[in-house]
């Protein structure tokens, strides 16, 4: 009979890492994470799709690289999530009056009521997050990080900490190592004499004809 594994318990935090705030933010954003995938579970987005839509919501005729910089993440990436979402008919694509080398965007119908399922789970996130700390409590939670964010903003570059591509990480690789009982330095080029001489004596000696084929 094959034995039943229980999971861990859930453990309070690590006494060395209570006072890194670095590690902190780290394992909330792990937690919240979770708890938006899945509440957002049936919607077949990824989570920060939710933040995209919800600021086109709010500041409607933007272009993407405002609302990149606006949610924090990658132009690259949002202009994808952007044409993903025209292509189910949750925004629509215009010119920008400002600026006709860049577009405008907005929610149609379809995504002003996708928006508004998403608040619904948002508020409920929300909840569920803060459920540990009285009202008080989650105000002062929220001003304090909301003020770390605004002094730190110039730092917020999306995907920082990511590794390094794969080619990039060969480039930087030391060259493989010279066998030993080398020097390294390149092969000796024979010299002009001993090369004419060489091709004089090929041309002397008989060439061999063509070989028969036995087909």
């Amino acid at each position: 009979m094959t034995s039943r594994i229980d999971p861990p318990p859930t453990q309070p935090v690590p006494a060395i890492h209570r006072r890194v705030p670095q590690y902190l933010a780290r394992r909330l954003w792990q937690i919240a994470n979770t708890f938006q995938s899945e509440a957002h579970a049936g919607f077949d987005l990824p989570v920060w799709n939710v933040a995209l839509i919800a600021q086109i919501q709010t500041s409607p005729g933007m272009d993407r690289n405002w609302l990149a910089a606006a949610i924090g993440i990658d132009p690259t990436s949002t202009g994808q999530a952007l044409a993903a979402l025209e292509a189910r008919g949750l925004v629509a694509r215009s010119a920008n009056p400002q600026d006709r080398r860049a577009n405008a965007f907005s929610l149609t119908p379809a995504g002003h009521a996708l928006r508004a399922e998403f608040a619904v789970q948002a508020r409920t996130v929300s909840r569920r997050l803060l459920a540990p700390l009285t009202d008080a409590e989650a105000e002062t939670l929220l001003d304090l990080m909301a003020r770390l964010v605004d002094a730190h903003e110039t730092h917020a570059r999306p995907g920082a900490g990511r590794r390094p591509p794969r080619r990039a990480r060969r480039e930087e690789d030391p060259p493989c190592p010279t066998p030993s009982g080398t020097s390294g330095a390149a092969p000796p080029v024979a010299s002009a004499s001993a090369s004419s001489s060489a091709a004089a004596a090929r041309r002397r000696s008989p060439q061999p004809g063509p070989t028969a084929r036995s087909d």
